[in-house]
């Protein structure tokens, strides 16, 4: 998959989960992204990119990840 198209999904899933109404929702929104999230990683890693270090999956940077949503 194209390395721009998972970068807008991801924006677009933070987004969402920033625009929620329910934290499941939200949450929902977030888990999505953290996917996105760790596919991009995969992507960045497997080309040993730099900036792969930043994507790091989200499940092991939650806080972070609920940081940025929280302040979108």
């Amino acid at each position: 998959m194209d390395l721009n198209q998972l970068y807008s999904e991801h924006q677009i899933l933070l987004m969402h989960a920033a625009d929620a109404i329910s934290e499941p929702a939200r949450r929902k929104h977030l888990a999505a992204a953290g996917i996105i999230g760790g596919r991009i990683f995969d992507l960045l890693s497997s080309k040993e990119a730099a900036a792969s270090v930043s994507w790091l999956p989200w499940t092991d940077r939650s806080r972070p990840a609920a940081h940025l949503v929280g302040s979108a």
